[in-house]
C-alpha cells in the first residue's frame, strides 16, 4: 500500500505541475437583481477534453498522505455537487454544490504552498472537490485551512469560491502563509493569474497601461472581467447569463480558451460550452439524484449537442475515465504506465457510501 501511495503521489505531482504551467483562468461573479452569476473560463495550450461529474453525497473519503503527526483526513460529503475534471473523477477543476457554493481554480506562479506540518494535506484537486463536499458559505472555506494543508509540492494556486448569498472569497497562498480576500478586502469580484491585490492596484489605477508587463495579458482580463461586474446594472442587458458569456467569450478570451463555464446560482443551472463543442449547453440541479445511493454519473463536456443535457449524462464508466487521464498525461509527454494509471483510477474511484 505504501509504495502504491509514493507512485500515486508521483503520478499526481508530475501531471498537475504540467497541467499547470499552461493553465490559465479568468473568473468573475457577478450580482444581478436575481441572483450571483458565477463565470469561469479555462484556457490551455492543449485539446481540452473532460468529463463533467455529479458527485454524491453521503460518500466517505480519505485523503492519501498523513500530516507530520500520522493522522490522514477522513471525511464524509456532505452536499452533492456537479464539477469540471480534467484528469478524471475526484479530480476538480471547479463546480457547484447543492447548497450553491461554487468553486473554480487558477494557476498563480507567484504563490508558494505551505510547508508540511501537523495537518494531513490534499493535492490541489481533491482539496477543491473537499470544498464542494464540505463547505455551504465562505466561511466555512475559510476554516478549511486550519484543518487541511493544500499539498506544498503542487504547483501554486489560487481560488475564487462564492456561496448563495453571492459572498466571495479568494484564497491564495504567498510564501506559504494562506491570504484570504472577501468583503470589504474584495472590491472587485473577479480574478485571474496575478496576486489579487497586484491586479486590484492595477486595474484601480486604469492599467495595465502598455509599458507595465502583463504576462499571459492575466492583467488585462482581471481589468475587463472587473469592469464588466460593474457595467452589468447600466448595460441594459436583461439576460445575465447572456451578459455573462459575452464576458467570457468576448473580453476576456484568449485563443488557447478551451471551456466557458457560467453558474446560475440561486437557479441551481449550469451552462457551459467548449473549444470542441461551442453549442451552449445546460442541465439544472433538480434534474438529479445526489444521494449515496444513486448512480454515479458523468458526461463528455464535448459531447455534440445542444441544449438541455441532463438526459445525456451516463453512468461512471472506468474505461472513459482512464482514457480521458491516461490521453492528460501522453498529452503532456509524461512517462506514466497503464498500471501507474489503473492504480490512481481506481483509487479515487474506490470511495463508497458512508456506512
Amino acid at each position: 500500500m505504501q509504495v502504491l501511495k509514493k507512485r500515486i503521489f508521483k503520478i499526481i505531482i508530475l501531471l498537475f505541475f504540467q497541467i499547470n504551467i499552461a493553465n490559465a483562468c479568468t473568473n468573475f461573479c457577478m450580482d444581478t437583481p436575481k441572483g450571483p452569476i458565477f463565470g469561469s473560463n479555462l484556457d490551455l495550450l492543449i485539446p481540452g477534453d473532460g468529463l463533467v461529474f455529479i458527485n454524491r453525497k453521503g460518500i466517505s473519503k480519505k485523503g492519501l498522505y498523513p500530516g507530520t503527526t500520522g493522522k490522514t483526513i477522513n471525511w464524509v460529503s456532505k452536499f452533492g455537487s456537479v464539477s469540471f475534471n480534467m484528469g478524471g473523477r475526484e479530480m476538480a477543476f471547479g463546480g457547484m454544490n447543492e447548497t450553491g457554493l461554487v468553486l473554480s481554480t487558477m494557476e498563480l506562479l507567484a504563490g508558494k504552498f505551505p510547508e508540511k506540518d501537523e495537518r494531513s494535506p490534499l493535492f490541489i484537486a481533491l482539496w477543491a472537490q473537499y470544498v464542494l463536499d464540505t463547505c455551504k458559505s465562505i466561511d466555512d472555506v475559510i476554516n478549511v485551512d486550519k484543518k487541511v494543508r493544500i499539498e506544498d509540492n503542487a504547483p501554486p494556486q489560487h481560488y475564487m469560491i462564492s456561496d448563495a448569498e453571492g459572498n466571495c472569497v479568494v484564497i491564495e497562498w504567498l510564501d506559504g502563509k494562506s491570504v484570504i480576500h472577501s468583503g470589504e478586502s474584495l472590491p472587485a469580484k473577479a480574478l485571474s493569474n496575478s496576486i489579487y491585490n497586484r491586479a486590484l492596484a492595477i486595474y484601480k489605477r486604469g492599467g495595465p497601461h502598455w509599458w507595465e508587463s502583463d504576462r499571459g495579458k492575466t492583467n488585462r482580463r482581471f481589468a475587463r472581467a472587473a469592469k464588466r461586474n460593474i457595467d452589468f446594472k447600466t448595460s441594459g442587458e436583461p439576460n445575465a447569463i447572456k451578459y455573462a458569456f459575452e464576458t467570457l467569450t468576448k473580453k476576456v478570451a484568449e485563443p488557447n480558451t478551451k471551456w466557458n463555464i457560467v453558474y446560475d446560482i440561486k437557479q441551481r443551472q449550469v451552462f457551459f460550452r467548449s473549444e470542441a463543442s461551442p453549442t451552449l449547453k445546460y442541465f439544472s440541479f433538480k434534474d438529479f439524484d445526489f444521494s449515496c445511493s444513486a448512480p454515479s454519473l458523468m458526461l463528455d463536456i464535448n459531447f455534440a449537442i445542444e441544449g438541455d443535457v441532463s438526459k445525456y449524462f451516463i453512468p461512471y464508466d472506468y474505461n472513459i475515465n482512464l482514457k480521458i487521464f491516461k490521453t492528460l498525461c501522453d498529452r503532456y509527454n509524461l512517462n506514466v504506465s497503464l498500471k501507474a494509471a489503473e492504480d490512481l483510477v481506481k483509487h479515487l474511484e474506490s470511495f463508497k457510501c458512508s456506512d
